[in-house]
């Protein structure tokens, strides 16, 4: 006679049969796997593709997704031993949760698509803020004004907090979780614990999150194709979310022969596992294998080794690339055609404040150390108020495109070359916001909303302009006061976005929609 196996999925005893162990030994395997990707994704934390999609995140993402993947993996061996409120407390918390900081990951791709869109167009621009009223329409406008991610973050607590009202009620209120108490249903087993409407709330938010966020997240980084795979993994990510919910509610609530037989072996929860899986893998592997890439591809550090690299290049059997590549080439660009680079940077790369801050200063620098504007005005020297709009205009630059508390988007400078910069500047204010009276009690204080085309790059120096709100200029500033972060950003784009740039150049891709 054939062996029968009795060991099911039926709200009793613990499975510890073959097939119980073994879904033990997936689990453990694939957490020790999953915390060893983490671990090498955390070494590589300095690499910019892992810094612009937020590590933090990415941990709270994939963490909250593996506590409840684990769980899932465990049921058939736990069997009735997992009772059916943790159960309900797992799904109504750390699946809507674990999927919102999931989409949140997802979401900093369309904020960093807005916000070098907007680098581009006007720096500035980032730059300014409104205060906040609390009444609807200011409110409103706040939350316009919020970036993609942020709103996110703020739609996942208020989703929280709305969604947690009635799962407390249901909790409490239906005697399917306890029998001693509640107003509402009656108490039943394990397995029919796992069916009633109680569990409405978390299949909303699970629906939210993967069939109504994530579809429109996609519409809207639809023309994003960027070098670091990013659109490409959010993609693939959303995508793998979205066959989860429904499975589990076919496989729930469906009475067909095949399916209960199924939900024997395999619980209806285990339909997330594909999805959750796909969505972990593709948050980790993609940028793990970007920074692999950008290790493999490194080049030397030291501006010393600009002619090694220009020699490396120039091997390259294509003359019109060795020279495009070079240095002088750059340099040409930034001085006399830097848009086509910005823009692309902006939607390739994510770096365009690079290049901006490049088109900046070499304006700045321009227009400061032109003999021929002071000849004009009938003197080789500034005067104190030509001094000050000087001073005004650096200030700008410094705080919208390199001070890290306050620039939108800050470039990457060493610290060694930052500290001399944050020191020159230390006793200016920097107000960002539209209307304030600060400017009007304190000395020193420079603000992005006052008009940028007069005040902050004017095409030549003015003779009468008070500088904005600056009265006190140090004695040691000039117009290189920006020569060391110049330098060291030139060299950054020359090594990392000049080579990308002029491959797509050369192979026709320039267009920001390819």
């Amino acid at each position: 006679m054939a062996m029968v196996n009795t060991k099911v999925l039926d709200g009793g005893h613990p499975n510890l049969d073959a097939l119980g162990i073994l879904y033990v030994l997936l689990a453990v395997l694939y957490s020790v796997f999953v915390a060893g990707e983490l671990y090498l994704l955390h070494r590589h934390r300095h690499a910019f593709c892992v810094r612009i999609r937020g590590l933090k995140v990415i941990f709270g993402a994939v963490s909250m997704i593996h506590i409840y993947l684990v769980l899932v993996l465990l049921v058939y061996p736990e069997n009735g031993s997992f009772p059916c409120d943790a159960e309900y407390w797992i799904m109504s918390v750390f699946l809507p949760l674990g999927m919102a900081l999931f989409q949140a990951a997802n979401a900093r791709l369309l904020k960093y698509y807005e916000s070098q869109e907007r680098l581009a167009r006007n720096y500035i621009e980032g730059a300014r803020k409104k205060r906040v009223t609390f009444t609807i329409k200011g409110l409103f406008e706040a939350w316009t004004r919020l970036d993609a991610a942020a709103k996110v973050y703020v739609g996942t607590l208020l989703g929280l907090v709305v969604s947690f009202i009635p799962t407390l009620i249901l909790f409490f209120g239906s005697r399917r979780f306890h029998p001693g108490f509640g107003f509402f249903g009656s108490h039943v087993g394990a397995r029919e614990c796992r069916h009633g409407g109680e569990w409405v709330p978390s299949i909303l938010m699970q629906l939210f999150w993967s069939a109504v966020f994530g579809p429109y997240l996609l519409w809207k980084i639809r023309k994003v194709n960027d070098v670091h795979y990013w659109a490409l993994q959010t993609r693939l990510a959303i995508i793998a979310g979205l066959p989860g919910t429904p499975l589990w509610l076919a496989f729930t609530y469906t009475r067909t022969q095949s399916m209960l037989a199924m939900n024997r072996y395999f619980p209806a929860s285990g339909w997330f596992l594909p999805g959750l899986i796909t969505m972990q893998q593709v948050l980790i592997i993609i940028p793990l294998w970007d920074a692999y890439k950008a290790v493999i591809t490194k080049r030397p550090s030291s501006t010393a080794s600009t002619t090694s690299l220009s020699t490396s290049t120039s091997s390259s059997s294509n003359p019109s690339l060795k020279h495009k590549a070079s240095m002088q080439s750059l340099e040409y660009t930034i001085e006399h055609n830097i848009e086509p680079l910005i823009t692309w940077a902006a939607h390739k790369e994510f770096t365009a404040e690079n290049m901006v801050f490049l088109r900046e200063v070499l304006s700045f620098k321009n227009k400061w150390a032109n003999p021929t504007e002071k000849e004009m005005l009938g003197s080789t020297t500034l005067t104190p108020c030509q001094r000050r709009q000087q001073f005004s205009e650096a200030s700008m630059i410094f705080f919208t495109l390199v001070n890290p508390f306050t620039a939108e988007t800050p470039i990457n400078i060493e610290y060694k070359v930052f500290r001399p910069l944050q020191a020159m500047f230390a006793d200016v204010l920097f107000d960002p916001y539209e209307s304030s009276d600060t400017r009007s009690e304190r000395e020193n204080v420079v603000c992005p909303w006052e008009d940028e085309v007069e005040v902050y790059r004017p095409g030549s120096i003015k003779s009468d302009v008070s500088g904005a709100d600056i009265e006190f200029v140090p004695l040691e500033f000039s117009s290189a006061v920006f020569d060391a972060a110049y330098e060291s950003i030139k060299y950054l784009v020359f090594t990392n976005t000049w080579s990308r740039y002029v491959e797509a150049e050369m192979g026709g891709r320039l267009s920001v929609s390819d």
